[in-house]
């Protein structure tokens, strides 16, 4: 029985011996050990997604999409290799498992996914004849080969996610504690469509989208080129940044003022206070409720405000200098 790779799992492998003997189902145990520690580093280190590859190109007078070659990893962690340019129907509709399944409506969005699966080949005569092949013959190899899957799209594309770990600055402590929730949290069971989602495509002629649906595996080259990206970003920054000070994640009723004021101070790119630029504007950006007058706040180039909660509920207000792009998030409850 081939193992579930979707589950968590003691590995179990051969322990060799002489005289030991060798048969398909401890063959099979040498199979499924190293495949299942493959998927499960794929799944957790990598994840889901394209590794590279896999361009869906649409060529609009022709009405032809076609697949490039490349690789993913699917949910449970399989790599799936497409070694070739592979034309894609997009007008019939498949199943789960790549077979057609009838011709997708008229105006339809279609979602190309890309799917693993095996193909058994190679068939070699059978010498010691059992139940399980009366032919006397039976396949010999399995190629790891994949499928196409066109399927109607039942929900927009999903929005790019933002940041997962809340609103910045954290201190040492709370994003040591949000990564370790994070990662704690991470381990769930892979569930449902399991394939990787390339593209999509509205019937009969576009629009073509082959970005929004797709995952994309981040290998440790992108991962280089995209901190440099971000260094060569901050060092750009302008030299007056807006930065937090107190206030954040406060409470109090609908309509009353919070207890401590927010405060954010105006610093240069080293981190030195900055008194000569113009006060920072506060912006309520949700729940309705207002700020008082900017005055100076305890230390130099602080800012401070006092904060009056809206209707009850979550309450957002930012705070950022005109000389800077960037801005400082605070948060609050209002209590009913």
């Amino acid at each position: 029985m081939p193992i579930d790779l979707t589950l968590l799992a003691a590995p179990e492998r051969n322990r060799y011996f002489y005289g030991l003997m060798m048969d398909a189902e401890r063959f099979q145990k040498d199979q499924d050990y190293f495949n299942l520690k493959r998927s499960l580093l794929n799944r957790f280190v990598a994840g889901r997604g394209v590794v590279c590859g896999l361009n869906l190109s649409f060529d609009k007078a022709k009405s032809e999409l076609t697949l490039g070659p490349g690789m993913a990893l699917d949910g449970r962690g399989r790599e799936i290799i497409v070694p070739a340019a592979t034309p894609v129907d997009f007008t019939q509709l498949t199943d789960a498992h790549g077979k057609p399944a009838g011709p997708a409506p008229s105006g339809a969005t279609v979602l190309i996914s890309l799917a693993y699966a095996e193909t058994k080949i190679d068939p070699v005569a059978v010498l010691v004849p059992d139940c399980d092949h009366p032919n006397g013959c039976a396949p010999s190899a399995i190629e790891e080969d994949y499928a196409v899957l066109v399927r109607e799209a039942k929900a927009p594309p999903p929005k790019i996610p933002g940041c997962v770990f809340g609103s910045a600055p954290l201190t040492p402590d709370e994003q040591q504690m949000l990564i370790v929730k994070w990662i704690a949290d991470s381990l769930k069971p892979p569930t449902g469509d399991l394939s990787v989602p390339l593209g999509r495509i509205t019937l009969p002629d576009g629009p073509w989208d082959a970005v929004s649906d797709r995952h994309v595996v981040y290998d440790n080259t992108l991962l280089h080129d995209l901190i440099v990206c971000l260094g060569a970003r901050v060092a750009a920054i302008p030299t007056v940044i807006t930065t937090y000070v107190s206030g954040d994640n406060q409470s109090a009723k609908a309509g009353k003022t919070l207890a401590a004021p927010l405060v954010v101070a105006l610093v240069d790119n080293s981190g030195n206070p900055v008194t000569s630029a113009s006060a920072p504007v506060f912006t309520v950006e949700a729940g309705g409720g207002s700020v008082s007058a900017v005055v100076a706040g305890p230390g130099p180039g602080q800012y401070q405000t006092n904060w009056t909660m809206g209707s009850a509920g979550a309450q957002t207000v930012t705070a950022k200098s005109p000389q800077s792009t960037i801005a400082v998030t605070f948060n609050a409850t209002a209590k009913p």
